[in-house]
Order: structure tokens, then C-alpha cells, then sequence
């Protein structure tokens, strides 16, 4: 019997979600709900067994990820290639030392149907090490704010208080002047490290990016400038945060994907990850406490000015503001380094649309050294049309994680609740089937007339809009999107106005592919600096 614990919201009169019967939006919302899960239990009475789904033994997995085994050296998108030519587009990997059974799924008809009965609070898995962690901090600081990556009730009274803040796009404007200033130093670095003769960057450019993000991040969660895009006045705590937070994803990434008991027992990559994640702790709380004293001396007609991320989350609560500054640092920093360098590669190697993209930059904002204000950052289609298409040609992840809110069925097989369920769509990004023409970087999908029917078009019409979802969909989508978006914008239109970018260099296999797409060749972008005489 289907549990029924979930109520079906937002049922369409449209929908692209196969084999399910279409409810009027007319209906009655109850009638609707009712319908629905009737229709759900009668597909759960005649559906296969859930441990029918194909997928490895606890033991082949165990074997594969030990040193020679099958699986010890592939990337993620190998190894999901190599399960789903072995089993099927429906997967059942069995957990190992605490970790749940996971069902990889390959099809965008089930990302929808899970989507679309996740509930008031959808579940998202992977975040064990982190959850660990913060359950057995001895001091118990944690117990009653574990953060965003906590589930159920705890999580959605949590983002309910974080979404008024970090979503709203009044606030874009609080860090649109720091970012400016974190950028102008990005652009003074790479004039500053490039080489004379040929205006190469070093192949350790990667670094420089992803202390970009770092800064950035930290201009927001911290509300102040670290400096490690500066060569004097680097603060230690700061250098060493940047550090740690790298410590901690590499840990984290390592600890989620492979088989560990550090659950029962504290391997060396655990104490990696809990030691890191302590010093983070501690920087971010000096950080905060920082802030706190500064809005303590503050006058009377000072605090009644708009007052930054860091001091809406500190009126919330105090604790609050430390565990998200320190899950924004977690969650925005890899992520938006690996969407940049995914970016910059596609216009180095396509010099007509990044000609394009800086005609509409100049035309916006024709003098060089004035900063961008708000208004004009949202008048800049074909700039987020070349981000929205980079990221699709270099994914930053290669799915997204759910449990399922209820009973449902998927493929035919019985998917109980609370199932741990991949859905794995970054192959799907540069298929035939949904892009015409996928292996071209074409920005113009994503800015083509409404009505553009013809074969010709570079997006498919009846395109399902599950198949594109950078930053997760329903409640449960990225909560630090506004902040990304505008650090993206915001670098590339810098970029492009001041450099004509190029790479000379194969992009084959650039990306190592994990948990995150990362790059795994040397960034030795040409920057040129664009005359504007």
C-alpha cells in the first residue's frame, strides 16, 4: 500500500512526465492529490520487486574499489557508463558500512515523477560526512542547527529562515560592490602573472580561479575581503581557511564516493576531514564574533543603513549566521571554480561568440574602467545565455541526489520511500535527442524566438525541462544560486571586456569527473588585452 505521507503539489495541466495520467489544474487540489496517489498505488500493486533492479553485489563493489579492482581508477562518468552498459538504465548499488542503497536512474521521465512527489521537504543524501561530523562535535554545538544539509523539519525551518535573505534579488545589490572590488583585483592578478612574451597564464591558473570563488564567497558569508588575490597584506587565518576549505572537499568527495568505515572507525581521510573542518569552525566563528563587535559600535543612524548578509543572518540568530557562513564556503567555492573555467574554455575556443558577448558588454557599458550597476548586469541576455551553454557543454556535477517522499514507481520496479535516488543527466547534456547539434557551443538555444519551430532550431522544442537543472529543482534548489549567478556574470563580463581570451591547447577529457567536474589540464589561458583607442 502506498504510504501517504506526501501531498502532490503543483500538478500541471501540461506535462512531459510518461505514462501518468494529466489532472486538470481545474481540479479541486484535494481531488487532484487524491487522484494521483490512486493512480500511484494502482501502478505499486502490479510494479517488480525493488530488489529485482539489476546492479553490483555488496561484494563486487567492495572488490571493485580496492586497489587493482575494476573500479578503482575510474571517474565518476566512466563508472556510470560502465554500470548502465552492465544493468540498465535503472541501477542498484547496495550501501557498505552504514551508507544506504543507492538507485542510479538514467532517464529523464523518472527525474520528473521524483521531482514531482518529493514532498514538503525533500530529502537530499550524500552530505553523510558532513551530518557525521556535526552529530558527534563534542562540544554539541551543532545539536540544534545542524544546517542545510540536514533533512525534514529541521532543514525546511532552516531554509525557510535563509531563503528571505539569499534569494531575494533586492539583495544582489549588498554584494555587488565587493564582488566588483574581488574582480578588479582577479583582473589586476592575471595582467600582473601572465607571461610577458606570450600572455600565458601559469598552468596553475586553476588556483587563481578557485581563490577568486573563494573570495567572492567569503565577501558574502563573512562580510569582508580576505586578500589572497592581493600579494601583500594576506592575513594567515585567512590563507589558512582557504586552505582547510580545500582539505575538506577533497576529504568529503573521497569519503561520499568510495566504500569507508570511518562511521565505526576514524581513518586517516576522516581526521583529514574532521581536523579541517574544526579549523573552518574556528575561522568562521572569529569572522562572525568580528562582525558582531563591528555592528556593536555602530550608531544608532549607522544601523538603520542596509545592513549586509552576515547582519541579517546575525539578527536570526548567531549561531545561524557561523553554520551557514561555513556551509555557503562548502557549497559555492568548487562549484562556481568549475562552471568559470568551463566558461572561459568555450569562448577561447569559439572567438566569434566571445566577440559577440564583449559587442554586447561594450555596448552596455562602453567606458573600461566604470564598475557595472545592477540594472545593467540584467541587461546582458547573451551573456547568461554563454553561461547557461558552457554549462551544459562542461556540467558542474553529473546529477542531482533525492530520496524518494513516498512509495512510487519507477521503470516498472517498486521504489520504496526514502530510497537514496541518483539522477544522472550530464550525458544527457550533449544528446542528439534533446540538442540538435550537442557537441557545438551554441548560446543561441538559449536566446532563440519563442516560436521558432523550424529544423533548424538548436533546441528541441518538446525539450523536458528536467533535463537541465544546474542548481536543482523545487524547494530544495541551490540555495546560494543569486550569489553564483552574479559572481558569474559579473567575472565573465570583466573578462571579456578587458581580454581577448584564447587557449591553444586540446580540450579533450579537460575535466576529471567526480562528485564535481573539476579541470585536469593546465588553464594556460591567453589574456590580450582589448584596445579600446
Amino acid at each position: 500500500m502506498i504510504r501517504r505521507t506526501v501531498v502532490h503539489q503543483g500538478i500541471r495541466a501540461r506535462s512531459s512526465l510518461a505514462g501518468v495520467q494529466v489532472i486538470s489544474k481545474n481540479l479541486d487540489p484535494a481531488a487532484a492529490s487524491s487522484s494521483y496517489m490512486e493512480q500511484l498505488e494502482g501502478e505499486w500493486s502490479t510494479a517488480k520487486p525493488f530488489e529485482e533492479i539489476p546492479g553490483p553485489t555488496r561484494w563486487q563493489l567492495w572488490r571493485g574499489f580496492q586497489k587493482g579492482g575494476e573500479f578503482h581508477h575510474l571517474d565518476m562518468a566512466k563508472l556510470m557508463d560502465l554500470y548502465r552498459s552492465r544493468f540498465g538504465d535503472m541501477v542498484r548499488v547496495p550501501g557498505l558500512f552504514g551508507m544506504p542503497t543507492t538507485v542510479f536512474t538514467f532517464k529523464v521521465e523518472n527525474f520528473e515523477r521524483i521531482y514531482r512527489t518529493e514532498g514538503q521537504w525533500p530529502v537530499r543524501g550524500g552530505a553523510d560526512p558532513v551530518l557525521h561530523y556535526r552529530a558527534n562535535r563534542k562540544d554539541g554545538f551543532f545539536k540544534d542547527c545542524v544546517g542545510l544539509f540536514s533533512n525534514g523539519p529541521e532543514w525546511g525551518r532552516l531554509r525557510s529562515a535563509a531563503n528571505p535573505v539569499l534569494m531575494q534579488h533586492r539583495n544582489a545589490n549588498l554584494y555587488l560592490e565587493p564582488m566588483q572590488r574581488v574582480n578588479n583585483q582577479f583582473i589586476d592578478r592575471i595582467r600582473a602573472t601572465r607571461d610577458k612574451e606570450s600572455l600565458e597564464m601559469p598552468g596553475d591558473f586553476l588556483d587563481t580561479i578557485n581563490t577568486l570563488t573563494f573570495e567572492s564567497v567569503a565577501v558574502v558569508a563573512l562580510d569582508r575581503e580576505l586578500g589572497l588575490l592581493r600579494d601583500s597584506d594576506q592575513k594567515p587565518e585567512a590563507k589558512e581557511l582557504f586552505r582547510n576549505i580545500k582539505i575538506f572537499l577533497q576529504s568529503f568527495f573521497d569519503l561520499g564516493i568510495k566504500p569507508s568505515v570511518y562511521k565505526y572507525i576514524s581513518t586517516p581521510t576522516y581526521r583529514k576531514f574532521s581536523q579541517a573542518s574544526d579549523a573552518i569552525f574556528d575561522t568562521c566563528s572569529m569572522y562572525v564574533n568580528e562582525a558582531v563587535a563591528r555592528i556593536d559600535g555602530q550608531s544608532a543612524a549607522e544601523r538603520e543603513g542596509r545592513r549586509s548578509i552576515l547582519e541579517q543572518l546575525l539578527q536570526i540568530n548567531r549561531k545561524f549566521a557561523v553554520v551557514m557562513a561555513m556551509d555557503l564556503l562548502f557549497g559555492a567555492v568548487d562549484t562556481t571554480t568549475s562552471a568559470l573555467a568551463g566558461v572561459l574554455l568555450s569562448l577561447a575556443k569559439n572567438p566569434k561568440q566571445q566577440q559577440m558577448l564583449r559587442e554586447e558588454i561594450v555596448s552596455m557599458l562602453p567606458q573600461p574602467d566604470r564598475q557595472f550597476t545592477l540594472a545593467e548586469m540584467k541587461s546582458l541576455p547573451y551573456l547568461r545565455a554563454c553561461i547557461k551553454e558552457s554549462m551544459r557543454m562542461f556540467p558542474v556535477t553529473f546529477g542531482n541526489i533525492r530520496s524518494a517522499g513516498t512509495d512510487v514507481v519507477l521503470d516498472g520496479y517498486r521504489i520504496p520511500q526514502g530510497t537514496n535516488l541518483l539522477m544522472l543527466s550530464s550525458n544527457m547534456l550533449r544528446d542528439e535527442r534533446f540538442y540538435p547539434r550537442p557537441n557545438e557551443f551554441l548560446p543561441e538555444r538559449w536566446a532563440r524566438p519563442q516560436d521558432d519551430n523550424s529544423a533548424e532550431s538548436p533546441l528541441r522544442n518538446n525539450l523536458n525541462p528536467f533535463v537541465y537543472l544546474p542548481f536543482g529543482f523545487g524547494p530544495r534548489m541551490c540555495v546560494g544560486k543569486r550569489i553564483v549567478d552574479l559572481e558569474m556574470e559579473l567575472t565573465v563580463a570583466n573578462l571579456v571586456r578587458n581580454f581577448h581570451i584564447e587557449f591553444n591547447y586540446p580540450i579533450e577529457n579537460a575535466f576529471k569527473r567526480s562528485f564535481l567536474n573539476m579541470p585536469n589540464i593546465p588553464l594556460r589561458f591567453k589574456f590580450t588585452d582589448v584596445n579600446y583607442s
